[in-house]
């Protein structure tokens, strides 16, 4: 069988060789008629010379020939098997020898006795050569030279009910004896023949049916494994993707293609994951209205990624690398892969804590913690509210402009690993082995001074619109509200502050009482864009220490499932959240607080001491001394205290 494949795979090469040799010609043609110039036959010529015919195509295509060649070789040696044609030939041969001893007896060399036993042992042959009684149902003899002898017969009563069709009429050669005709006539009963001749059909239909059907199977499976499984995992992962941009589909369960479908479905799940990459949280009803599929079908033929805007709730937190000018002039080229090992450190921190990166902005990100759609926690509010009204009085459910996020429940989790996401990223800088690389790097030192990676954070809650911005040149997937304005200014006020990060009492009120316990209120400022004064507050975050580097794997692990089954336990077991405020103490705190409370009250002279105070806690274990202290000291002293 393998020579016969051998012999086919040599015919197609044979016939795509005289298909290249008439493609040629043609060209050729076309050249001396001026329609192509010599340049462009070589181009063409070469481009469907190029044009091989797939992997999947070949290998279907050499399945279908070994299965085909193998039933073919089957139905040629069991077709003549369950063909049934009786031979006669033995029967023609006893009527020959009959005859014979006929024409000996018109030659007197022979006796009618012996023509008579020798008829008798020929019926008797027929019935044991055929295993049927009535077989030979006739014999004449002529002439009629024995009549007394009784050796011709006939079955009367066979003859008279066996159709005409069903009867074989033998007779012997013709021998002249004095022009008297010689001559021996045997009528045969072919009813059992016929019989035998219909169950062979049947078996042989039968055959050539389970052949067609074994075929068939084997077609559809060869097809079915090779091209149709792969499409149906391809859809599969196109409705996945349509139904929930944001899903992270593990590509070997889908891994049921061969060649080039496999190379497709990988094609699919990376286009899944740039999108979902590249259009974020934001851009999830973007992809799944181009993406969505009904009755097999795409719901909209046309790219349309202007979607409209919907307004959202969300914790909005804003990120910025300090001192961005100096590196982008001292790295030059290399600044790209200062930026992504910081980006990968914030996306891994924030992701691990909930929040999703929404925005790189070169030296920014802007992260969100998304809560849910207007409507959404609308459903929510009202219900908290039914549950709540014992009184007879009926409290109208707030409006979409301002949704009572405190009645949200479960927002004490996000918000608080909210805040643990930015403040592990403080510490991933302080201790990841790519950030601290830079600390030595001489392009980046000040004055003999040595670089060290600083970010400012901001935090915020609100409401934004989420939408598409662009055309379809170029759309970017964002959040547009002056919700997400406030968190930006959060991390631009963090600098003015001297802290880390900065978070407005919006957020704060939304936290646990553990997590509002270890943070500060830090000033009331009014901020651009707000006629109305906003608490702050801060974590205090010392930097200027060694951090714990793991090596091993298990510690992310922790981190994994510390941040998948979180408690508030965790502001007092985490090692990394304590290790930060350790220079917050009970007796700087309340200094502060008593300093900010009678800066806030108007008494600036008694705001002095104490700030002065809590500053001085400070210096003692960091020269650099509190930030928001020295701040507001600064704001009393520029306008004589």
């Amino acid at each position: 069988m393998a020579r016969i494949v051998r012999v086919v795979k040599l015919y197609k090469v044979a016939s795509r060789r005289k298909r290249e040799s008439n493609l040629l010609r043609d060209l050729e043609i076309l050249v001396q008629r001026g329609k192509i110039g010599q340049e462009e036959m070589v181009y063409y010529f070469n481009k469907l010379k190029q044009q091989k015919q797939s992997r999947v195509g070949a290998e279907l295509s050499d399945m279908i020939i070994r299965r085909v060649i193998v039933a073919i070789l089957i139905m040629l040696c069991v077709v003549p098997i369950m063909t049934y044609s009786p031979s006669i030939e033995s029967e023609q041969e006893s009527i020959g020898y009959l005859n014979v001893e006929n024409v000996q007896i018109g030659t007197n060399t022979s006796s009618c006795e012996s023509l008579q036993e020798m008829s008798k042992e020929f019926k008797s042959f027929m019935d044991v050569v055929t295993d049927h009684e009535n077989y030979l149902v006739g014999l004449k003899i002529f002439p009629k030279l024995c009549d007394s002898a009784n050796i011709g017969f006939e079955n009367e009563e066979v003859l008279r009910e066996l159709r005409e069709e069903y009867m074989l009429e033998l007779e012997s050669k013709h021998t002249y004896i004095n022009k008297e005709l010689y001559v021996v006539k045997a009528t045969f009963n072919l009813d059992y023949i016929v019989r035998q001749n219909s169950e062979a059909s049947v078996y042989l239909t039968l055959f050539v049916l389970f052949m067609l059907v074994t075929l068939a199977m084997q077609f559809t499976g060869d097809a079915e494994k090779l091209v149709l499984q792969p499409i149906e995992s391809m859809m599969e992962m196109i409705q996945m993707v349509a139904d929930d941009p944001l899903v992270d589909f593990d590509g070997e369960s889908f891994a049921d293609g061969q060649y080039e479908t496999r190379i497709i479905q990988l094609a699919i799940q990376k286009i899944a994951t740039l999108l979902r990459i590249g259009f974020g949280i934001a851009g999830a009803e973007i992809i799944s209205k181009n993406m969505a599929i009904e009755g097999g079908q795409a719901t909209n033929s046309m790219l349309d990624p202007m979607v409209p805007g919907k307004r959202m709730y969300a914790v909005f937190g804003f990120c910025d690398i300090h001192n961005f000018d100096l590196c982008t002039e001292r790295l030059e080229d290399e600044i790209m892969a200062f930026i992504n090992n910081v980006a990968r450190i914030v996306h891994e921190e924030v992701a691990r804590w909930g929040g999703l990166c929404n925005k790189n902005l070169g030296n920014a990100f802007l992260m969100v913690w998304r809560i849910g759609d207007e409507d959404y926690l609308q459903e929510i509010s009202r219900g908290v509210l039914r549950r709540s009204n014992n009184s007879a009085s009926f409290e109208i459910a707030p409006t979409h402009e301002d949704v009572d996020l405190r009645r949200i429940p479960g927002l004490d989790k996000t918000s608080d690993k909210a805040l643990i996401g930015f403040l592990k990223v403080v510490v991933a800088i302080n201790k990841d082995a790519q950030a601290l690389s830079y600390r030595r790097d001489k392009r980046l030192m000040k004055d003999d001074e040595c670089f060290k990676l600083r970010m400012g954070f901001g935090l915020h809650t609100g409401w934004a619109i989420e939408g598409a911005v662009g055309s379809l040149h170029k759309v970017d997937a964002t959040y547009l509200s002056p919700h997400v304005n406030m968190a930006a200014r959060m991390e631009a006020a963090s600098k003015q502050f001297g802290v880390a990060i900065l978070m407005t009492q919006n957020f704060f009120e939304l936290m646990s009482t553990e997590a509002q316990a270890n943070c500060r209120k830090v000033d009331v400022v009014t901020v651009k864009g707000s006629a109305v004064p906003v608490p702050i507050f801060t974590y205090d975050s010392y930097q200027d220490q060694i951090f714990v580097t793991h090596k091993h794997n298990s510690i992310f692990d922790t981190e994994n499932r510390m941040a998948e089954n979180y408690t508030s336990a965790v502001w007092g077991l985490d090692d990394d959240l304590v290790k930060l405020r350790r220079l917050s103490v009970p007796a700087f705190r309340k200094s502060f607080g008593d300093g900010l409370g009678s800066y806030l009250d108007g008494n600036w002279r008694e705001a002095r001491v104490k700030l002065e105070r809590s500053n001085c806690i400070m210096e003692a274990v960091d020269p650099r001394g509190d930030g928001p202290s020295k701040t507001i000291l600064n704001y009393m002293r520029a306008r004589d205290w």
